[in-house]
């Protein structure tokens, strides 16, 4: 497991890099195989802000945490990035026996939202673009990713069609699935 440091926007120190090291090596015990991790570590007026990164099977990590106090923060992150590895190990534990995604998906109805358009309101503009590496895998992958990440959403290429969808996750707790035609 080899973790980077990375100060942004404050002075390097060893005290601190040793201690994100020692937090984060203690989430090896979930995992096996070798592991980069990403670690950003920065100060934004009086935020300390703690960012760490990294793929586990072709899924992405992140979590991100600021406070008050940069140990404080680290320690933070930690947490929640050692509650996403091992709520995908149990996950993983748990796909035995249990229905698929695919069964519970076409179960769930699917809804008609009707938006009503206010034509004299100012059109909307765009704030952020994102680009990122569409994947090609199973809805049931697909959803595990959206809850490592804590996304939403999900944009992934089905593996069976080759199509790109959308896994998203309902206010009723389920999930739903759009598929283009």
């Amino acid at each position: 497991m080899q973790i980077n440091v990375v100060f942004r926007h404050m002075d390097q120190s060893d005290a601190v890099k040793e201690y994100a090291i020692e937090k984060l090596s203690k989430i090896k015990k979930y995992l096996d195989g070798p592991l980069d991790v990403n670690v950003v570590l920065s100060v934004e007026k009086i935020r300390q802000i703690a960012e760490v990164t990294f793929t586990i099977s072709g899924f992405l990590v992140k979590g991100k945490e600021e406070s008050d106090d940069m140990y404080a923060a680290i320690d933070l992150v930690a947490n929640k990035i050692s509650r996403q590895v091992k709520r995908y190990k149990g996950r993983l534990r748990q796909k035995k026996g249990l229905p698929s995604i695919d069964e519970s998906l076409s179960s769930v109805p699917y809804d008609v939202l009707s938006v009503d358009h206010d034509l004299e309101e100012s059109t909307p503009e765009l704030i952020k673009k994102s680009n990122f590496l569409v994947k090609p895998m199973s809805p049931d992958e697909a959803i595990m990713q959206l809850n490592l990440m804590g996304n939403s959403f999900h944009v992934f290429r089905d593996e069976s069609s080759d199509r790109i969808n959308v896994v998203y996750r309902r206010d009723d707790g389920h999930y739903g699935l759009i598929e283009p035609q």
